[in-house]
Order: structure tokens, then C-alpha cells, then sequence
């Protein structure tokens, strides 16, 4: 028979109560099952970490907007400017002021 044991980890209260709100959102019942999940697939090396951001999904009046701004850029029609570093960036804008 398998032995079961007890995972305590400390954390915020602010953290687990995100956390909660967020694994309730995708179906789960409580943090367990979640934390459960992820132990499961970490120890089957099925796991994938990954940080990306949601998608943004733009208007169709914003997405036509911003895909005539890249075409303008791409294109040479709006001028864009490079820096060598942010601290040049910063120096430029500061002059502007």
C-alpha cells in the first residue's frame, strides 16, 4: 500500500487566496487537486513551464489601427528612432521635454 504524507508549504494568504480564485475559474475544486496535478505531471516529467502572457485581443477598429501603424513603420512612412541604450533613450526624451 502506498504511503501518503502531508505537503505543507508556506506562503502569503494573499497568494493562496489568488491562487484559489484562479484554480476554482479553470474547474478545480480546491488548491489540493491543483498542486496534486502539477506533482503528478512533475513527477511523470510531462510537465511544461512556460511564462507567457495571455493574448490581447484587440477591436477590429484597434486591430486595423495598429496593423496600418507596423505597415507604416515597416514600410518607412513613420520614421522610428534606435538607441544605443536606455540611458541614451532616456537622455533623448528628457532633451524633448
Amino acid at each position: 500500500m502506498n504511503q501518503i504524507i502531508n505537503l505543507q508549504i508556506p506562503i502569503e494568504v494573499n497568494l493562496r487566496n489568488q491562487a484559489l480564485t484562479t484554480a476554482k475559474s479553470l474547474g478545480f475544486s480546491n488548491l489540493q487537486d491543483t498542486i496534486r496535478l502539477f506533482i503528478n505531471q512533475l513527477a511523470k516529467n510531462t510537465f511544461d513551464v512556460s511564462f507567457q502572457p495571455k493574448p490581447v485581443v484587440l477591436s477590429e477598429r484597434n486591430d486595423r489601427r495598429y496593423t496600418k501603424i507596423i505597415n507604416d513603420i515597416k514600410s518607412g512612412k513613420e520614421k522610428t528612432l534606435k538607441f544605443k541604450s536606455t540611458r541614451d533613450m532616456f537622455k533623448y526624451l528628457n532633451d524633448q521635454g
